[in-house]
């Protein structure tokens, strides 16, 4: 049998080469059945072999196909973490949510050191409930407000109450409290929907009907008639980014009746002037690095991909932010007026605002905050100098104004716009805006990395000289932008091959390299985040990796590229950077990160909706800005593993150094360029890239003196993760 197996082996490899993916299958499936000895043999190039497949299933939309492939494969091998997996993947990028989940489930089950599969588990968990939610339901400030606001406007035994964007359920059973004749919530998400029905059945309000529609596309017949009083909290950091003002329009010609009311009764948006070269530094290109490049006078801001503000947590910047004006109303409706509304929707005119300066700086910043009056005795604020403020919400950060020197009692005038329900400041300048990508503009914006960057020219050129005359050099320089390059280029280099991940960032390299009068002849630049990596066909004297990404991750595609690029694509001799690459952690305790991603029943008044929300709480976090990080730390900063850490699970031991409770790792990088030059951390303010941490499944006490046992868990693929322990097991 086990001959018959090896010849269909041969047989399959035969059809994967003409392109027979379907008949290989068959023939690799009847091998394994044959023979299951043969099944770990040739389990690799048989997923390899299905991966393909499923690729060019996919590019003729033919996904039936490839759920029956996995279907027929699971049953041959059905305790593979990797198969199992997959299938999740794919049923994941299909919409086939609750299938995925059960399979990245069974998959952590069979494998719980296997991190690409807990990985892909967080990214549809991430996406089922956006992470506001714990922020959001943990803010006592935010639910204490909404419950008084609640029990002060219901009319026990005559009102009826929609709840409009309902999410879990809360402010409907607040007003259950206060026994209304009728509770009708409604939420778009199917997620959300379950949740708050199950939420609601569980605590007691089984009065409460959950509608899983979006309140617009529903009428009065939908919510058994029209309501007396509507309450939602459908409001982003810009106030309106969430559409509330079209909700609530539509409620009152559809779903409130004439005697009905809105909670809360009104909102006003504020702006405030700050100084804050951190937030500056996010959209907008440094002058330093401008005078560096060359490009002195052009305006150089990062691509919005139509957004008209951020969303930051301001409050936590203390002394990085400077406010040097007053706070001034930039628009206040009353949502208990039609009539208002409607106006404000369809307004065309600009709102006008004067902020008067109330010290001599550099005004770089517009922030935004608001103040919901729920009541007439209630109010909320999203203000970031206020003690009281509720952390419901971030603040927004409007980036595209220039930069202006301001003294003390200036008056400056900024406009607003409201486009589709939605605040833009209208720009206040003549000049053209060279848009770069967000990467792009962070990488540059990171003087300290760049300084770095130019200062290994010179060992650069001293090493390279035993090899080649300079003429002679050429360079591959895939960082988001080639610094090493341009700077190898100025003093004579032969060639460039750069890659930009936009053709907006294209055009840039390109007015760069003119201003520094670089022949174009001499530079090739690669165009998208990913290209074949048999492009690059040659063996260069320097090639320069950037694996990282802003989100604090790593880059697997990326990593397999420098991987490959650095065993065949290096001439004898030749210089390979970065030299080195340590991934560090720490074990912390924050109070802040816990309260993001793991809800409380003591914070919503003791209701149980924690175990129906935790379940969807991530292991790991990205985008985390560790400068402003409210933590402690428990232990010194560690090396947890390299970039180029062979796959396998290690245990690692980590000295306590003070007495506290773990909950994070948090994880950076250190950077070594070129042998025996000073290492570079990521952990540090205005980085090129974020943190990213893992976050514990309990609480982990420690007394100093312990040993923290962290468990480092690395996939072939290069994907890994970190868990923590007290004991080893």
């Amino acid at each position: 049998m086990e001959a018959l197996a090896r010849e269909y082996i041969t047989l399959a490899r035969q059809m994967q080469t003409t392109g027979s993916y379907d008949k290989a299958l068959d023939h690799y499936l009847l091998a394994f059945e044959k023979c299951a000895a043969l099944r770990n043999e040739h389990v690799v190039e048989f997923r390899s072999m299905m991966k393909k497949y499923s690729l060019i299933l996919m590019s003729v939309n033919k996904i039936e196909e490839i759920f029956c492939n996995y279907s027929r494969v699971l049953k041959v091998f059905p305790d593979s973490v990797h198969f199992v997996d997959d299938t999740g993947r794919y049923l994941f990028k299909f919409g086939f949510y609750k299938e995925a989940w059960a399979h990245f489930v069974n998959a952590c089950r069979l494998d719980p050191f296997y991190a690409t599969s807990e990985n892909n588990f967080n990214l549809l968990k991430n996406m089922l409930v956006e992470r506001w939610h714990f922020r959001m339901l943990n803010d006592k400030i935010r639910n204490e407000g909404y419950r008084a606001a609640i029990h002060e406007t219901i009319v026990p035994i005559k009102d009826t109450v929609l709840d409009v964007g309902t999410g879990t359920g809360l402010l409907a059973l607040y007003a259950s409290e206060c026994s209304p004749v009728a509770i009708t919530a409604c939420d778009g998400s199917e997620v959300m929907a379950c949740i708050a029905n199950d939420v609601t059945q569980e605590n007691g309000a089984k009065q409460v009907e959950v509608i899983q529609k979006m309140s617009t596309s529903m009428n009065y017949r939908d919510v058994g008639g029209k309501r007396s009083l509507l309450i939602t909290e459908m409001f982003d950091a810009g106030l309106f980014g969430e559409h509330v003002l079209q909700t609530l329009s539509h409620a009152w010609e559809h779903l409130i009746n004439n005697v009905g009311r809105v909670i809360p009764n009104k909102a006003e948006f504020f702006v405030i002037g700050a100084q804050c070269d951190f937030l500056n530094r996010r959209y907008q290109l440094c002058s330093s690095i401008k005078s560096n490049l060359n490009i002195p006078t052009l305006f150089v801001h990062g691509s919005t991909q139509n957004e008209t503000y951020d969303c930051e947590d301001v409050h936590l910047y203390g002394e990085d932010i400077k406010y040097i004006t007053q706070a001034e109303s930039v628009v206040k409706v009353n949502f208990n007026n039609h009539l208002e509304l409607q106006d404000t929707l369809n307004r065309s005119e600009p709102y006008e605002v004067q902020l008067k300066a109330t010290q001599t700086g550099e005004l770089n910043s517009v922030i935004g905050f608001f103040n919901l009056y729920l009541t007439d005795t209630v109010t909320l604020t999203s203000d970031p100098r206020s003690e009281q403020r509720a952390n419901a919400w971030q603040q927004a950060i409007f980036f595209d104004n220039l930069p202006k020197q301001i003294k003390e009692g200036d008056a400056i005038k900024l406009e607003f716009l409201l486009n589709s329900g939605k605040l833009t400041l209208l720009p206040e300048y003549m000049h053209p805006i060279t848009r770069i990508s967000p990467s792009t503009l962070r990488f540059l914006n990171d003087t300290e990395y760049i300084k770095m960057i130019s200062g290994s020219i010179s060992m650069a050129s001293v090493y390279l000289g035993q090899v080649a005359d300079m003429d002679q050099v050429t360079v591959v320089d895939l960082c988001p932008f080639p610094m090493l390059g341009l700077q190898l280029l100025k003093r004579g280099a032969k060639s460039l091959i750069c890659s930009a991940l936009t053709n907006s960032d294209k055009q840039f390299f390109l007015t760069v390299f003119h201003a520094n009068d670089i022949p174009m002849s001499k530079v090739t630049v690669l165009v998208g985040q990913y290209w074949p990596v048999e492009m690059l066909k040659d063996k260069y004297h320097v090639v320069f990796c950037n694996i990282l990404e802003p989100s604090g991750e790593i880059d697997l595609q990326a990593q397999e590229i420098a991987l490959h690029l650095r065993k065949n694509h290096v001439l004898p001799g030749g210089l390979f950077l970065p030299s080195n690459l340590k991934i560090m952690g720490q074990i912390v305790n924050s109070h802040w990160l816990d309260i993001n991603n793991r809800l409380y029943d003591e914070n919503v008044n003791n209701y149980k909706i924690a175990k129906h929300l935790n379940q969807y709480q991530m292991s790991q976090n990205f985008c985390i800005d560790f400068s402003h990080l409210p933590y402690v730390p428990l232990s010194e900063p560690c090396v947890m593993s390299t970039w180029d850490s062979e796959a396998g699970v290690e245990v690692l031991q980590v000295p306590i150094t003070k007495e506290g409770v773990g909950n994070v790792l948090l994880c950076w990088f250190s950077i070594e360029l070129m042998e025996n030059m000073t290492e570079i951390s990521t952990n540090r303010k205005n980085c090129f890239m974020d943190g990213m941490l893992f976050i514990t499944e309990g609480e982990t006490p420690f007394r100093q003196g312990d040993v923290a046992y962290v468990v480092r868990c690395v996939d072939y693929t290069g994907a890994f993760k970190l868990m923590m322990q007290l004991e080893e097991t």
